[in-house]
């Protein structure tokens, strides 16, 4: 799914990489890892708990920084 805007995101090429090269922040890997072993989760629930977190991120009013 492509997402268009008229100003270009900043990393708007490390997001299309996402998808091929996964994250860039290793703690990401090590969470997911840590979520598997620790609570034996398998794979697709770690999935879904990501894709259901940021859904409500999405879904949720985003506050303005200071």
């Amino acid at each position: 799914m492509a997402i268009t805007s008229a100003h270009p995101h900043p990393d708007a090429a490390s997001i299309r990489d996402w998808a091929l090269y996964g994250p860039r922040d290793p703690a990401i890997a090590t969470l997911v890892e840590r979520l598997a072993y620790e609570r034996q989760m398998r794979l697709n629930e770690v999935e879904q708990l990501i894709v259901d977190v940021l859904t409500t991120a999405l879904n949720t009013e985003r506050k303005p920084s200071s």
